[in-house]
């Protein structure tokens, strides 16, 4: 909100009986808590719809408003004077350049702008260009200013001194500024400008809103190709904000939050301008440099950028040229048949404030992860503002913790149990190598007796601490910490596997994998393998193929994956409990036996689809279930092209090449394959609906779920 110097801010009343009259937040569902105190926030800053204002600094009306006290995000050149400088305020994924050219052209000024994007060595540059502008009446636009600190204290000067005693500037001269929130910007600068902040808009609709809003007439109402050119920019204001808000489902959107600006989409409807000239449309080039380079170049995972194609194929497409097509299933968002850009925008008004998941093609039990995470953080802030008070009553913090320490360093082994050893640990093949799984169960059990000194290590020392034995390191501080919260401490992080799960699920799914390691270490190999109980589960995949390799004579990179799923579920819980239990021999591998030919894995869980046992595919999620379990997968090798890596044994049905990640974050470091540390291995599996459907849905495995 902009306020005139001196004006103070509006009081808000402590207490709001709109709010108070709600039932509390934690006892609806999280859809009504968020529509409740959406409602709320609505009704008290006095506004007609749950949408901001939309931001606008082209709006010449702006102009004849220059007396008045009352500002206006829509008008911020208006309140700009030659020594009153406009701040833009920049926030991740905004980018208010391409609309200050256009802003820029229209007030004739568009020669007359000079820019300068700043950095190191051009803080110079930028004074002679303010220098030369004073005089001649033109603009300047120092952009990034929060990348030039060390300039910072000239530039409170050159903006202190813009009406010094030689007089004020030409009346026309403008500086404008562009910075992110930092410490080391002017204070001065701040207090005597206009500032504005161009978040990115939330929501679907206000994100069409403003790319209509910031498009000329002309360039919409007047091409050859009449309608369909209409219909195709439309298509591009939708694909920009289905890519932008994918990002609030989280790991469903995208696997890596990327940050697409205005001038990604302005760069596509230019290019699809240039294409277009002639009254052709070049699908194949069109789709490939939109989604390959003007949005695909912002993404460095290779499965988002699966993702990006098939989204963009959703909207611009020739079937969405089609009259009547519609871009989801409930037929509320569809193309405006409006040769008026007012027209469109008046349609685009019309629209619902939340739009449906079925809209970015996911299924609507991604509304649950995403209001979980919405109402989450929410009533976390509520929690964070409300005053502390001491409790004299319970335990004390260091209580606390040295009970965790005790009941951890009491339940959890301090090495692994190799009293007895299997033959196979040690085995050999007819070549006298060592068999590679025996090699990668060798290397796990040494990372699990490292984490597990590594975690006996750090309680013990944890405990002598809060006794006063020993000193109280930073690291253990941390460990304390963490515990007392209920998280997994970071020095525990660093050695152990990846994980998403707080202290009690990461310690109890600790437990299963020693017990897994120390079975497969005493009795063999069994029939199934729990895949997810590994530190580094392609070194068992890798295994399989390694082994055919050698037995059959065949090179190790002419051999891909076939996987299998066998429709048997496997519970490594129930596996962890009868063994625990000491009762007798049961079958808990529902018939399964160890394979002549590769491996049996078990443990992977499907989110955003589920497993048709009866059909043998993969098919929609029921309502409210946002992952199932995947059955036992049988994983063979097979020759490169010889037909027997689809995945299914019918060789005519639908496939989806379905990701496998270990946890649900699905993003981790990227690695020059253009694959994350997080990702395993790609399964082909036979599925009722096309790879478009699945893709979209953001469906992929996991090793291990969230608590």
């Amino acid at each position: 909100m902009l306020r005139t110097e001196g004006e103070q801010p509006p009081v808000i009343p402590r207490t709001s009986p709109r709010f108070y009259s709600s039932p509390a937040p934690c006892i609806p569902r999280d859809r009504e808590c968020l529509d409740k105190l959406s409602a709320n926030a609505t009704s008290s800053a006095g506004m007609k719809e749950g949408l901001p204002p939309a931001y606008d600094i082209r709006d010449r009306t702006a102009l004849k408003r220059r007396t008045t006290t009352k500002k206006t995000p829509q008008a911020p050149y208006a309140d700009t004077t030659s020594t009153t400088p406009l701040v833009f305020v920049l926030s991740t994924g905004s980018d208010p350049f391409g609309a200050f050219q256009k802003f820029s052209t229209d007030m004739g000024m568009r020669d007359r702008v000079h820019s300068i994007s700043l950095g190191q060595g051009q803080g110079p540059v930028a004074e002679r260009m303010i220098s030369n502008a004073k005089c001649k009446g033109d603009w300047v636009f120092l952009q990034n200013c929060h990348l030039a600190a060390s300039w910072m204290m000239n530039l409170e000067l050159i903006v202190a001194n813009l009406g010094d005693e030689q007089g004020d500037p030409h009346q026309d001269f403008r500086l404008f500024l562009s910075s992110m929130p930092t410490p080391k910007f002017p204070v001065s600068v701040l207090q005597n400008s206009v500032k504005v902040t161009n978040e990115p808009p939330k929501g679907l609709k206000a994100n069409v809103k403003k790319a209509l809003i910031d498009m000329d007439a002309d360039f919409y109402e007047n091409h050859v190709l009449e309608q369909d050119w209409r219909t195709l920019l439309f298509g591009i204001c939708m694909f920009h904000a289905i890519v932008q808000e994918r990002k609030k489902f989280g790991p469903l959107g995208w696997n890596i939050s990327y940050e697409f600006n205005d001038s990604d989409r302005e760069c596509a409807m230019l290019t699809l301008q240039m294409f277009c000239a002639e009254g052709d449309i070049p699908w194949d080039a069109l789709e490939y440099i939109t989604s390959e380079i003007t949005y695909g170049g912002r993404v460095t995972d290779m499965w988002d950028q699966r993702c990006l194609a098939a989204a963009l194929k959703r909207v611009v497409s020739r079937e969405a040229l089609l009259e009547g097509h519609a871009y989801s299933p409930c037929g509320r968002y569809c193309t405006p048949r409006a040769p008026r850009l007012a027209d469109a925008r008046l349609h685009v008004d019309s629209l619902p404030d939340n739009e449906p998941p079925e809209l970015f093609g996911m299924h609507d039990n991604a509304n649950i992860a995403y209001e979980r995470k919405e109402t989450s953080a929410l009533l976390q802030t509520l929690a964070d503002v409300q005053p502390r008070s001491i409790s004299t009553g319970g335990e004390s913090p260091d209580q606390i913790v040295w009970r965790i320490c005790e009941t951890t360093l009491a339940s959890i082994a301090t090495h692994l149990d190799k009293a007895v050893t299997h033959e196979s640990v040690w085995a050999v093949d007819e070549r006298g190598q060592p068999h590679s799984r025996a090699t990668a169960l060798r290397h796990e059990a040494e990372r699990y007796d490292a984490l597990l000194a590594l975690l006996h290590a750090s309680l013990h020392n944890l405990q002598q601490a809060i006794k006063g034995e020993v000193l109280m390191s930073e690291s253990l501080e941390e460990v304390y910490s963490a515990l007392a919260a209920g998280r997994v401490p970071a020095m525990w992080h660093a050695r152990a596997y990846n994980s998403l799960k707080s202290l009690g699920g990461w310690l109890r799914d600790l437990t299963l994998r020693v017990h897994f390691i120390e079975e497969w270490w005493k009795h063999g190999r069994a029939a199934s393998s729990w895949l997810s109980g590994l530190f580094f589960p392609q070194a068992l995949l890798t295994g399989a193929l390694q082994a055919h390799a050698r037995h059959h004579l065949l090179p190790i990179d002419e051999l891909t994956f076939h996987f299998h799923v066998t429709g048997v579920f496997v519970s490594q819980d129930q596996v962890y409990a009868h063994n625990k239990s000491h009762k007798e021999s049961v079958d808990l591998y529902g018939g399964l036996q160890v394979p002549d030919e590769g491996i049996i894995i078990h443990g992977l869980f499907i989110e955003a689809g589920r497993w048709d046992v009866g059909r043998g595919c993969l098919t929609d999620s029921l309502p409210g279930q946002t992952w199932a379990l995947l059955p036992a997968v049988h994983v063979m090798a097979v020759v490169v092209g010889s037909g027997d890596g689809s995945g299914g044994d019918d060789a005519g049905s639908v496939r989806y090449e379905a990701p496998l990640y270990r946890t649900a974050a699905r993003a981790g470091t990227l690695l020059t394959t253009g694959h994350s540390t997080n990702f395993v291995v790609p399964l082909m599996l036979p599925a009722d609906q096309p790879p478009h459907f699945w893709i979209l849905r953001g469906t992929a495995l996991l090793t291990q779920l969230t608590d």
